[in-house]
């Protein structure tokens, strides 16, 4: 392939996180207190975008924002993480899309999602942008939507990573359709679950493998994550670290599976070092505010790894 100039083109999936920390969630009719953490840009597809930049990649958002004070937010911050604007459109007399999160104070979040519009594109916006990078990541809420512009990466001989949660809604039926055009599809194991109906095991991702994509990954929160092609597999367990907020944290790991994925690096290799970038992301607090630069991913497993093999005192 001709070199590109971009590693990686993220589709929609921002918005701008009101963030707060509570003591416990509110129960049914119950009234809690809470503190604000910040009203941060974030979106599975946006964080995406700018840890892949932060691990060093070349990267684009192709997507919409409103033409509010939220939208110029979520355009300034992707200036800030270097990730290109030039794919972005702004929606005339749009409200940007926000969510609300809830922290507790184990890290733990809940999310409440709140679309304001769905975005619009011709198949020309989708070549012009698809021909100069050579993977997109797609977050898919419109199975049928996501197919078309998976067709147009395949035709530009684009990789597709897509990352499947239970809020997608897709049914087996729908997920099967769109496993037919995409190389890497990233679950966690609540959305694999509850899409696929497989276990969110080895044996359970490799039945996905029939339909189409190159690599299944099943993330496991705290407890790992696995990967699998028609070749090999593997299985990592996770790391012990001072969990602050895991707002993010999956969006980091598909962000270093994917960069490493595009250096080369063997399955094993990718699998170690995204669920290392994921668990330095939970250390700091809002969506981006513990996103990790490669060298630093790099000292942590090795710091880990001697942690591991050093005998002890």
């Amino acid at each position: 392939m001709e070199k590109r100039p971009f590693d990686i083109i993220t589709i929609d999936g921002l918005d701008l996180d009101i963030v707060m920390k509570v003591d416990q969630l509110p129960g049914y009719g119950e009234k809690v207190m809470a503190e604000l953490v910040g009203r941060l840009p974030g979106g599975p597809c946006a964080n995406f975008a700018c840890a892949a930049a932060r691990l060093g990649m070349q990267v684009a958002s192709f997507s919409t924002v409103g033409d509010d004070v939220e939208g110029q937010i979520i355009i300034d911050d992707f200036a800030n993480y270097g990730v290109a604007t030039e794919f972005m459109q702004v929606k005339a007399g749009g409200a940007s899309p926000f969510t609300v999160i809830l922290i507790e104070p184990d890290g733990e979040r809940s999310i409440i999602v709140v679309p304001t519009f769905k975005p619009s594109y011709t198949d020309e916006a989708y070549q012009r942008a698809f021909g100069q990078t050579r993977a997109i990541h797609a977050f898919p809420n419109d199975p049928q939507q996501f197919i078309r512009l998976a067709k147009i990466a395949h035709a530009n001989q684009t990789k597709v990573m897509i990352d499947v949660e239970a809020t997608t809604g897709a049914s087996r039926q729908e997920l099967e359709a769109m496993l037919r055009w995409v190389n890497i599809a990233s679950f966690n194991e609540r959305g694999f679950v509850s899409i696929s109906g497989e276990s969110a095991t080895i044996e359970g991702a490799r039945k996905l493998l029939a339909y189409g994509p190159e690599v299944v990954v099943v993330t496991l929160a705290g407890k790992g994550a696995l990967a699998v092609t028609a070749v090999s597999t593997a299985q990592i367990s996770g790391h012990s670290v001072d969990v602050q907020d895991t707002t993010g944290a999956g969006d980091t790991f598909n962000a270093a599976f994917l960069s490493s994925t595009l250096q080369g690096k063997s399955l094993a290799q990718c699998l170690a070092f995204a669920n290392a970038a994921a668990a330095l992301s939970v250390t700091g607090l809002g969506p981006r505010g513990g996103l990790p630069t490669s060298a630093q991913v790099g000292a942590f497993l090795a710091r880990d790894s001697q942690e591991l093999t050093s005998p002890p005192s």
